[in-house]
């Protein structure tokens, strides 16, 4: 760090050249301050640098604030013009007004003005770290935007959202809600991007606050409930037996046959479609019982360990094994994964009157968690949810492979108990009683044998 050295004089030419040659050293900063004449300027200050280069500046403490500005160099500027420059801005800066302030924020409006929804989702994406199916979904409210995508953001009006949100309402109550919650995404982070200098978000509020306002005839929010579709476990039975008949018909095609696969270890796992579908073989230590849900296709950008239970160890080898994914897709010469499972979820909806999708599977899954007893806590480290907000037991409750691996196998064995495929273990019913029923039962016991 350079050193440096004060001098207070009152500024003359002849005065400043004989000081600066008598004082300055290379790599030393001098700075000499007005001082002491009738027409000295509390504030003005000749900066030298350790290379020798002159600049007139504002350096001055103003309202409990410290500035420090410059006025131009000595070649540029007289003692006289510096004079009068520092007058002048200290009077500004005593009033508040920052011209340094107020160029930044020129342009930082100069740049917003060019940034249009399109631009700044683009943007956006390109810094954000997030899951591609997720970056697809912020992409597909360009339809939303489809008339004004090239607008500025600063001409979103709260009248204008109100009437954009209104018209896609009509096609669509949920879509319009998670475009307008883009929309309210990309105007925060263009607010925390282009601040002004003294930390001011040029944009201001963001307009969306207004489907916050209920007002007569006019409606807010569509507050779509978020989906609850699930197999009622009465009718599990029916929608196994189905995946199952399917899958061993003789005219099942291999695509098909995976796709039953899939769909049977997604509702055994819980996992995401795109976290089990994509999954290459490399992922799978099956001498370890280990599956690994890569960071590049986690929601949540975590990895996840994940124990291979009984029946999905069987799924696992039944599968075909001439690709490089787990779930091989339709084009046996396009190494590539199975991507849908749709005409699979529509043939059994036929036979069975249930539509259910591959997520709808994870709430099946976590279903059987809860009928199985598994602390919340653990249902979330399998479900791979991760806590806003984590609880203080969280942080300690680490949980080793082991006993994953039976948390796993007992809401595996749930769903196919319920689904009439496992007959209960005598050992688990017993495990599940309660003191008092044990005791019951142990009296029934002696009561039966006679004792």
């Amino acid at each position: 760090m350079a050193t440096s050295e004060t001098i207070k004089i009152p500024f003359a030419e002849k005065v400043l050249t004989a000081n600066i040659k008598e004082h300055h050293n290379p790599g030393v900063e001098l700075f000499l301050y007005d001082r002491g004449g009738a027409k000295s300027v509390g504030g003005l200050v000749l900066w030298v640098d350790g290379q020798g280069n002159q600049t007139y500046q504002v350096l001055k403490k103003i309202a409990g604030r410290k500035y420090r500005r410059n006025l131009g160099t000595r070649q540029g500027l007289s003692v006289e013009q510096a004079r009068d420059a520092a007058g002048a801005l200290i009077q500004q800066l005593k009033e508040g007004k920052d011209p340094k302030l107020e160029s930044t924020r020129r342009k930082a409006l100069q740049s917003l003005r060019g940034l249009t929804y399109e631009k700044a989702l683009e943007e956006f994406l390109d810094e954000a770290e997030l899951a591609e199916t997720t970056a697809t979904k912020y992409r597909q409210s360009v339809h939303t935007f489809a008339d004004c995508k090239t607008k500025p953001l600063s001409w979103f009006t709260e009248a204008r959202v109100r009437e954009i949100h209104a018209k896609r309402s009509q096609k669509s109550k949920a879509c319009a809600d998670h475009d307008m919650r883009v929309l309210r995404l990309l105007w925060n982070w263009a607010g925390e991007k282009y601040k002004s200098d003294d930390g001011n978000n040029l944009l201001g509020p963001h307009p969306v606050a207004v489907l916050n306002k209920k007002q007569a005839g006019r409606k807010g929010w569509n507050t779509v409930p978020r989906k609850q579709t699930i197999i009622p476990k009465a009718k599990l039975p029916d929608w196994f037996g189905a995946l199952y008949q399917i899958r061993d018909e003789p005219d099942t095609q291999r695509a098909r046959r995976v796709g039953c696969l899939l769909l049977e270890a997604l509702v055994l796992t819980g996992l995401r479609f795109k976290e089990l579908a994509t999954l290459p073989r490399t992922q799978i230590e099956a001498q370890h019982g280990l599956i690994t849900i890569p960071d590049s296709t986690s929601k949540n950008r975590q990895s996840l360990l994940r124990p291979i239970t009984k029946r999905v160890g069987e799924i696992l080898q039944e599968l075909p094994r001439e690709s490089d994914f787990i779930f091989p897709g339709r084009n046996r010469s396009n190494p590539a994964p199975l991507n849908n499972t749709i005409k699979l979820q529509e043939e059994i909806r036929r036979r069975t009157g249930l539509w259910i999708t591959p997520h709808d599977l994870r709430r099946v899954w976590a279903s059987a968690a809860s009928r199985a007893g598994l602390p919340q806590l653990v249902t979330k480290r399998l479900l791979n949810h991760v806590s806003h907000t984590q609880e203080v037991t969280e942080g300690y409750q680490v949980l080793g492979l082991d006993e994953l691996l039976d948390y796993s196998q007992q809401v595996e064995n749930q769903i196919l108990r319920d689904a009439g495929l496992l007959q209960a273990d005598p050992d688990e019913l017993f495990a599940n009683l309660t003191p008092e029923q044990k005791q019951r039962l142990f009296e029934l016991a002696r009561q039966e044998v006679g004792l």
